[in-house]
């Protein structure tokens, strides 16, 4: 399936592997992604009037957890789906992020399948009702 110009992922990982991994499961759910290995740039993506489809994170980056990430992305488009692809228990998340209705969880161990659903719902119905 060919990337669709709309769907467009922006990915915030840090492990080379685990971004090259995110940006295939991307192509295969139809949307071109952008990794960013670092928060620096894509915070500063974020202030582009031009928006993705959907915003990918990982909760440990190399320096810091990315809850500043997950709060710029909510002030900046409130309805934006996020997922949280991430080695960490569901429950060393703050609740802001676990209650977040347009967040989606899905730990890596989980594997491919379970990351792809959430990306389907991310730049489908969860983009869809943005």
């Amino acid at each position: 399936m060919e990337p669709d110009d709309a769907l467009r992922v922006w990915i915030v990982e840090d492990e080379p592997a685990a971004a090259a991994v995110a940006s295939e499961l991307c192509q295969n759910v139809g949307a071109e992604a952008t990794i960013f290995p670092t928060p620096v740039p894509f915070l500063s993506a974020l202030r582009s009037d031009d928006p993705p489809s959907a915003v990918v994170l990982d909760w440990r980056l190399e320096h810091e957890l990315s809850a500043a990430l997950f709060l710029a992305t909510r002030h900046r488009f409130p309805t934006m789906p996020i997922v949280y692809w991430t080695g960490s228990g569901l429950d060393l998340l703050p609740d802001m992020i676990r209650a977040d209705a347009r967040t989606r969880v899905v730990d890596k161990a989980a594997g491919a399948v379970a990351f792809e659903a959430a990306l389907g719902w991310a730049v489908g119905e969860g983009h869809a009702a943005g």
